[in-house]
């Protein structure tokens, strides 16, 4: 985007999808919304394709297994949420009080409105989580790698699934924790509609190119994100304001008022539930020579054991267990799970 033309909603739109967000259409969500009855109906009358997935065991034991399913030929969106529902119900028992608990962690003042009863049972015939390994763009010609799972296999107290863990941390997730069997698809997003595509054993091997290419493509993705801020806020689109009291730092607001800023080799930014800091290493580094550390008021970068980055008396209190970090070309992203979301930082730390 240059600096002379206006940020507008179409040019954002396009910009985004330019890196890999998927953005539907009305179009899109009108054929998604089609009833299974409908299709069920006209069967006879519409061409089918065979969709190509792999479920991924929690058990270690049990292989890698193929699966196909048939979807319409011209059927379009993600097909496989909704038709996966069905394999995630039961399973184990949700702790009802610990989804209640979850449910407030996460949407504050509206979550004690819930009762644990009704969390439970709008489980009860399975629900679909997706997790972006690799987002569509034009690098890996707009195909998206997802992984599918319960999305109460926590509150279900399920094994957890070590295999996704690690293949999410080949992708630059460190630190993401799946529970329970999951399954892995691929979406195609252009040319449009998007659509779902076929994902093979083959491609769960390393040395497959989606997987060598994910972590930098998701580190584009975090910094093509940053841009985009930068530009809508140049452009008047975020309030460019200075919450820190620092006049050397750059702080702006997303509309919520979120401050940002940047320290000796770090810059941060923050959402409603995280804050996230980059911090710069070596060119090359490679996630084998990281180790990032997690307090509820401090982490620790160490590249080969030596600290690059110490940040302690953070602003305020982050959740260990659900931080995470990725490793990019000259930076590492470390993302701090906030305790108390929907709460802003006026600064990083403290004593800042």
């Amino acid at each position: 985007m240059s600096d002379d033309e206006p940020v507008a909603a179409d040019a954002r739109e396009e910009w985004l999808r330019a890196r890999g967000v998927v953005i539907e259409t009305r179009e899109d969500r009108a054929r998604a919304t089609a009833t299974r009855e409908d299709r069920a109906r006209d069967a006879r009358e519409i061409p089918t394709r065979t969709l190509k997935f792999v479920k991924i065991p929690c058990d270690d034991d049990e292989a890698f297994e193929a699966r196909e399913m048939v979807v319409g030929a011209e059927e379009t969106g993600d097909a496989l949420p909704e038709a996966l529902r069905s394999s995630f119900a039961g399973g184990g028992v949700v702790d009802a009080e610990r989804a209640r608990a979850e449910a407030v962690r996460s949407l504050g003042e509206r979550g004690k409105s819930l009762t644990a009863e009704a969390i439970v049972k709008t489980t009860e015939g399975g629900s679909t989580e997706t997790f972006a390994l690799v987002r569509p763009s034009a690098a890996n010609a707009w195909r998206g790698v997802y992984l599918y799972l319960d999305e109460v296999g926590m509150l279900k107290n399920l094994p957890p699934n070590r295999r996704a863990n690690r293949l999410a941390m080949e992708c630059g997730f460190d630190g993401v924790q799946f529970y329970g069997d999951m399954y892995i698809g691929r979406v195609q997003t252009k040319p449009e509609p998007m659509r779902s595509v076929d994902f093979e054993l083959s491609d769960l091997d390393s040395s497959a190119p989606w997987m060598r290419a994910a972590t930098m493509e998701n580190v584009e993705y975090s910094k093509g994100l940053k841009e985009l801020e930068a530009a809508m806020a140049s452009k008047g689109g975020l309030e460019k304001i200075n919450m820190t009291g620092d006049g050397n730092v750059a702080a702006y607001a997303d509309g919520n008022g979120m401050p940002s800023g940047s320290g000796e080799n770090y810059r941060w930014c923050q959402t409603e539930d995280d804050v996230e800091v980059s911090v710069d290493v070596p060119p090359g580094t490679t996630t084998k020579s990281i180790r990032v550390l997690f307090k509820p008021s401090q982490f620790i970068v160490k590249i080969n054991d030596e600290v690059t980055c110490d940040v302690s008396n953070l602003y305020a209190p982050v959740r260990p267990d659900e931080c995470t970090w990725t490793v990019g070309a000259d930076e590492v992203c470390v993302t701090l799970a906030k305790v108390s979301e929907d709460a802003s930082w006026p600064a990083l730390r403290r004593d800042a």
